[in-house]
């Protein structure tokens, strides 16, 4: 499946998931995001990754964490190239889980956290990839020991990057052309979802040929203007669902003109209906917290 279009943005475990990918790309995938943590190590390739509208030029070693609901995407400029990286994915109620009481970790790399790279030093970049194929081997193990093997690894790479977080090196974003106007778009759709929006419309407010605006903003984001504004509204959407809104409501609430279209986009995101996927998510947390009970139970017997 990795040299086709589809791109995997849903977990099937209810915790964490990780991967090794080790490919030279055919295809250059759009923005995507998701509902929770990703963690990124970069181990080979010629690559710019973007969240949101900043852009950054990655180096072997570098770690990028995406926070939930960050639009983002590898950039690969040479796709003749191997193109390897690590990546793990972690619903932020398991992050809770681990490192909840022990550390300030949510400045560090949960969600109030102002570092989307970390540059570190080679010994460090390379104890982070050690672990990080440690995980990957234990993943594909079938025996006893396997599950609880993965989760002291992780233990260990989300307490590296914690302390990590606190001395790494900044790394400064690309200049691409253009990229301020992109930002300017994406501000002025956050700001108007609730309104109708056109190509016409925005081409007008800023004062530019629509045709030349669409071509400049998929060169930068690989999806079409309207795309990125379904895609805003859909976040919006679902934030509004998890928060206990109305279902028949929320169409209105996140900017959709009538409920069939938004059902039609929810469901092509999400691949389920929004009463089944809040239903998920809320049987999802309760099985974390259930994990978490019985842990703290054995801990006592023992």
């Amino acid at each position: 499946m990795e040299n086709t279009l589809y791109i995997k943005d849903n977990m099937d475990s209810p915790n964490y998931e990780v991967f090794y990918k080790d490919n030279i790309p055919s295809v250059d995938h759009p923005l995507h995001y998701h509902d929770f943590l990703e963690i990124y190590y970069h181990a080979e390739g010629d690559c710019d990754y973007i969240i949101d509208s900043r852009i950054y030029t990655l180096k072997h070693g570098d770690i990028v964490l995406i926070n939930n609901q960050r639009l983002h995407r590898a950039v690969i400029k040479d796709m003749t190239k191997p193109y390897r990286r690590f990546v793990l994915w972690l619903e932020y109620n398991y992050l809770e889980t681990l490192l909840g009481g022990k550390i300030e970790y949510n400045t560090m790399i949960g969600k109030e956290s102002k570092t989307e790279i970390f540059r570190l030093p080679g010994q460090q970049s390379e104890e982070i990839e050690s672990i990080f194929r440690k995980m990957c081997r234990e993943s594909e193990a079938v025996d006893f020991a396997s599950s609880y093997l993965q989760e002291s690894y992780l233990s260990q790479l989300l307490l590296l990057f914690c302390r990590y977080s606190q001395n790494s090196q900044s790394v400064e974003e690309t200049t691409f052309e253009n990229d301020e106007m992109i930002q300017s778009i994406m501000d002025y759709i956050d700001q108007h979802y609730m309104e109708p929006i056109t190509l016409d419309m925005i081409a007008q407010h800023f004062f530019m040929n629509k045709y030349h605006l669409m071509r400049k903003f998929k060169k930068h984001t690989r999806m079409t203007i309207m795309d990125y504004c379904k895609k805003r509204r859909l976040i919006i959407a679902r934030n509004y669902l998890m928060e206990g809104a109305r279902i028949q409501d929320i169409y209105k609430l996140s900017g959709f003109d009538d409920y069939s279209n938004f059902f039609r986009a929810f469901k092509s995101a999400y691949q389920m209906s929004p009463r089944d996927y809040k239903n998920y998510m809320i049987q999802s947390h309760n099985s974390t917290i259930q994990l978490a009970v019985d842990r703290d139970q054995i801990n006592k017997k023992h």
